[in-house]
């Protein structure tokens, strides 16, 4: 124990010569080990390698601190807060090495669940910039088993595991589900938790999986969130009114951005590739707009298939395969009348309301209270005998 003692005090007077800089650190360090302060030397190395200075580094001091310090009294730390500093620490190291430097850990923090789960997730998220696309996808497999099962679960393995879960439905598809990994992501880390250049790019490649996600026909929330503000802000400001545009269902504004931002657009793949379905989309997000305008005490929810295709852009023989279209995807619900070209809604999928259809829902409820309280008046009038109890 002396030895160890020794080395320790010989590691961290060394450390504090080549680092003067930051000798009070180490100083703060030692008397907290030689104090058995365990929990607050838990809190002032983990601030020690948040440290902005260290940024860019190849990890050496934090990789001598570990094994000429760390390691001699990790059984101490609480198993979750050694995980966390190994993962931190890891970050500093080639991807090779920092696999090897988590995977390590794991039989060391065995019973603790929490513990294990976060590691699992960084090792997933260190096989998938490897390559090893199966490796990362069998450990965030073990990973969700425990996430689903335990409650109150740390929010920093949830930020691990949508972390790792998203980057990995980027690099493999489909789009729907990276678009809600992603934000889930969101829903544990917001963007103002996370490094300026990676919320950037989250936001631009939820922007992107919205458009192209198969089932994804309500932009609502993601509108509502600081990801399109963010987008607002840059060059990719475009990618903004893009989903504005979409989620209102305007066709005419979507050709005019179309044509504005042609040179942004065809730069992106994923668009280009989906470029027929974007346009059969924004035809399913016009429809549904249509119909979300046409409820209320004066609609009788039926439409022509002549105001359906004024209102897509479509030829009136193509109307009816857009609304079959609608109905298989569960957009809307209704009957169809191919004699008489009119569709009669009796559903339409739920949405996240924008600040303006919200507005636009509270004219039509006061519009409705207004004719209920018309037709009240009406029936006491002219039968006043329901207005008064009656003995049966």
């Amino acid at each position: 124990m002396a030895t160890v003692a020794a080395e320790i005090a010989t590691f961290l007077r060394a450390q504090r010569e080549v680092h003067a800089d930051v000798a009070d650190e180490y100083t703060r360090m030692e008397e907290l080990y030689t104090r058995k302060l365990w929990h607050q030397l838990t809190l002032a190395i983990t601030a020690f390698v948040a440290q902005p200075r260290l940024q860019g580094t190849d990890g050496d001091e934090l990789a001598q601190l570990y094994e000429h310090f760390i390691r001699h009294f990790e059984g101490k730390m609480n198993s979750l807060s050694l995980s966390k500093l190994v993962v931190a620490i890891a970050r500093f190291f080639p991807t090779e090495r920092a696999t090897m430097f988590v995977t390590s850990l794991l039989a060391k923090v065995a019973a603790d669940q929490e513990a294990v789960t976060l590691c699992k997730a960084e090792v997933a998220r260190l096989k998938l910039k490897a390559g090893d696309v199966a490796g990362c996808k069998e450990l965030l497999d073990e990973a969700q088993v425990t996430i689903d099962a335990l409650a109150g679960i740390d929010a920093d393995i949830h930020v691990a595991y949508y972390t790792t879960l998203a980057q990995y439905f980027k690099l493999q598809g489909p789009a729907t589900q990276f678009y809600k990994s992603a934000l889930l992501l969101l829903s544990y880390q917001p963007l103002d938790k996370m490094a300026p250049a990676d919320a950037l790019t989250l936001s631009f490649d939820l922007g992107l999986a919205a458009l192209v996600a198969k089932s994804v026909y309500n932009f609502g929330e993601l509108l509502q969130h600081p990801v399109v503000a963010r987008l607002e802000s840059t060059e990719h400001a475009w990618l903004a009114q893009v989903l504005r545009v979409f989620n209102a269902g305007d066709i005419e504004m979507y050709e005019q951005l179309i044509g504005a931002h042609r040179a942004q657009l065809e730069a992106q793949p994923a668009l280009v590739a989906h470029a027929a379905f974007l346009k059969e989309k924004i035809a399913l997000m016009s429809l549904m707009e249509l119909v979300f305008s046409h409820v209320g005490p004066g609609a009788d929810h039926t439409l022509t298939f002549e105001l359906v295709a004024q209102r897509t852009r479509l030829p009136l023989v193509e109307v009816e395969l857009l609304l079959m279209r609608a109905m298989s995807l569960g957009l809307i619900r209704g009957v169809i009348d191919e004699i008489e070209q009119l569709v009669t809604v009796s559903w339409v999928q739920p949405r996240v309301l924008t600040s303006a259809q919200v507005a636009n829902m509270a004219e039509l409820l006061q519009s409705w209270k207004a004719q209920v309280g018309t037709t009240l008046k009406f029936l006491e009038a002219e039968a006043p005998e329901f207005g008064q109890d009656a003995n049966f």
